[in-house]
C-alpha cells in the first residue's frame, strides 16, 4: 500500500479535531506546542507528515489521550481503504 496525500489529509483532519474539541484556535494550539501557527495548519491540511512521537506530543499539549487520537486515525484510514476497495463480482 502506498501512502499518499489523501492519507495525510485524513491524519490531519483527525489532529485538527482535537484542538476544536478543546476550543482552541490553531494559534493557541501552536503556542502549546511551542511552534508556529503554520506548523499546525500544514498538519491539518495534510501538507506535513506527522510521526508517532509527534502525535503523542501533540496529544499531551492538547490534553488529549494519544490512544484516542490513534483510534480516530485508524478508523478514518480503515473507512477510506474500505471505500477504495473495488467490489468483487459474486460467482456461483
Amino acid at each position: 500500500m502506498r501512502i499518499g496525500p489523501e492519507q495525510y489529509r485524513l491524519v490531519g483532519a483527525c489532529l485538527a479535531a482535537a484542538p476544536r474539541r478543546a476550543n482552541l484556535t490553531q494559534t493557541e494550539a501552536a503556542e502549546r506546542l511551542g511552534r508556529k501557527q503554520t506548523f499546525v495548519s500544514e498538519i491539518e491540511r495534510g501538507l506535513r507528515r506527522v510521526d508517532v512521537l509527534e502525535i503523542v506530543l501533540i496529544s499531551r499539549a492538547l490534553n488529549t489521550d494519544p490512544f484516542q487520537l490513534f483510534a480516530e486515525v485508524t478508523r478514518s484510514v480503515r473507512a477510506e481503504l474500505k471505500a477504495q476497495t473495488p467490489k468483487q463480482p459474486k460467482t456461483g
